[in-house]
């Protein structure tokens, strides 16, 4: 993000809140948002296929069902790493191939009825046979006996074993039962109290059993095995390892099946986290109505009711209104003049963030964008951490300055909020006429906002102006009692000015809604 734009940018245009609301449902979905890259000058046409994608996913009746697909796959990636490192999958792993397999052949049948001729998905019905050799078609794994003959009579043969000893058991323990008249329970023993000598001395005699355990109340007796016991307990013993050998042979075999087709696994790995990430933008893009924008080559930004999704979230937690600006610049300087409290930061911004999202192939907050692509995003709107470090507020100006100025001979967006406000009102204009003059030549776009008059007087610099206060009767000015009673009576929008050297004198007007001293604002006036 450093070249195109810096954290810093990225935050003051409150990029970065929105980019962390783009919600991925797969880790391949987060790994690709965290690898985007902005599209620049000279790549509209691909921008214009990524906002495509988005508006057929936006349309598309099957984005519900594409989702809940989405939210069963896996991240197999450490699994296809042990494959391609010749290792042998154990079976929760083979499991997670099924599992991918099963979730990418649903996605495959779905993406069928979506035309995006790059984002389709490849069936590899080789690993569902390989996987599946029973033909069971559920979503589990098991080490089925049709991978083996040989592994299949050693189940059989272990399976007839465990019965045989099953056997041999119950008829040992049904003898001592009727010769003793005793019941072992669910686990297979006798749980007989000491005070019962005889029988205890009797059942310690008993060559079929076993003292398992005792405590000041009772023996515990297990049937003891016979020869004939151990020897096929021996033999089950050998057959379970036979059993584990031939198991690893076969998840040996089907790893090395596997991994003939990992390019393919992987480049499923790949569209699935293309698709993610273009359903989370699609997502967002309906949630918060955003809007599909023009991309042009020529320098030019065109706005129709934009917003600035952060404080628009945080003006409807207050309930309040937010008002949507209307702007079209099309000359390489803008100002934007007015007061403060006018809004003219909140616009500074949203033109930052509206041409930065577009740039991330992201639909744009407003009704109607038309606008073209940058090399390069920056801002300079005060920097509280500069200042931290012992540099003035005009120092940190400066320093962000140079910054901008650094890529003007480019195609840039720089955007700069009360240049050289820092300053004695002299020097600070001087600074921001020179500023003025020497970007308007440059092939890059700067927005200025200031509180200096004249600074817009020049048939190559577009002025914007905040309309600014309107109240109900001039000459009756209404008295507040807090400051944020004023938004009620401001009017955020911009309207194009030619050639005017005065910004609007609102600031007298604040103070006398304000309730300030008569004396002290008939000062004011005479001085202006």
């Amino acid at each position: 993000m450093d070249k195109f734009m810096t954290e810093y940018t990225a935050k003051n245009i409150n990029f970065d809140y929105i980019f962390n609301e783009i919600k991925t449902i797969t880790e391949y979905g987060s790994r690709e948002k965290k690898k985007a890259k902005p599209f620049k000058r000279g790549q509209e046409a691909g921008l214009r296929k990524e906002f495509n994608k988005i508006r057929t996913f936006i349309e598309s009746n099957k984005r519900r069902e594409i989702i809940d697909v989405l939210k069963h796959v896996k991240n197999i990636s450490e699994t296809m790493n042990r494959v391609n490192g010749n290792q042998v999958l154990d079976e929760v792993e083979l499991f997670e191939i099924k599992n991918f397999q099963i979730q990418t052949e649903k996605l495959g049948k779905m993406l069928k009825t979506i035309s995006i001729s790059d984002l389709k998905i490849t069936l590899i019905p080789q690993i569902h046979e390989l996987l599946d050799p029973a033909h069971e078609k559920l979503n589990t794994f098991y080490i089925y006996d049709e991978y083996s003959e040989k592994l299949k009579d050693i189940r059989n043969e272990k399976k007839q074993t465990e019965k045989n000893i099953a056997l041999l058991k119950r008829e040992i323990k049904e003898e001592v039962e009727k010769k003793y008249d005793i019941k072992f329970n669910i686990k297979s023993e006798a749980v007989i109290n000491k005070s019962k000598k005889e029988k205890t001395d009797n059942l310690l005699k008993e060559k079929n059993l076993r003292v398992s355990g005792e405590n000041y109340l009772n023996f515990i007796f297990k049937i003891r095995n016979n020869k004939e016991i151990d020897l096929l307990e021996k033999r089950l013993e050998c057959l379970k390892n036979e059993e584990e050998e031939e198991e690893f042979k076969i998840r040996q075999n089907i790893s090395r099946e596997i991994k003939k087709y990992s390019d393919l696994i992987n480049n499923n790995i790949q569209i699935i986290g293309k698709i993610d990430y273009l359903i989370a933008r699609s997502n967002f893009a309906q949630k918060t109505h955003l809007s599909e924008p023009e991309i042009v080559s020529v320098l030019e930004i065109d706005i129709k009711a934009g917003r600035n999704l952060k404080l628009e979230k945080t003006m409807r937690e207050k309930h309040k209104k937010y008002i949507p600006i209307d702007l079209s610049l099309r000359k390489n300087v803008v100002c934007i003049t007015g007061a403060n409290m006018g809004g003219k930061t909140v616009s500074l911004r949203m033109i930052g963030q509206i041409s930065a999202l577009a740039a991330y192939g992201m639909f744009v907050p407003c009704e109607y964008a038309r606008l073209c692509l940058f090399d390069h995003i920056f801002i300079s709107a005060g920097d509280d951490q500069s200042i931290e470090k012992g540099l003035s507020t005009f120092g940190a100006e400066i320093v962000n300055l140079k910054k901008a100025l650094d890529y003007s001979e480019g195609r840039c967006l720089i955007l700069i909020d009360e240049l050289a406000g820092g300053t004695n009102p002299k020097e600070g204009y001087a600074i921001t006429k020179a500023v003025v003059k020497y970007l308007k030549r440059k092939n890059c776009m700067t927005v200025l906002t200031t509180h200096y008059d004249n600074v817009a007087d020049d048939s190559d610099v577009q002025n914007l102006q905040v309309a600014g206060l309107v109240l109900p009767d001039e000459n009756d000015l209404i008295k507040i009692n807090n400051i944020e009673q004023i938004s009620k009576y401001m009017d955020y929008r911009l309207i194009e000015v030619k050639y005017k050297k005065d910004i609007p004198k609102d600031a007298i007007k604040i103070a006398k809604m304000a309730g300030i001293n008569e004396e002290i604002i008939s000062d004011a006036e005479n001085y202006l």
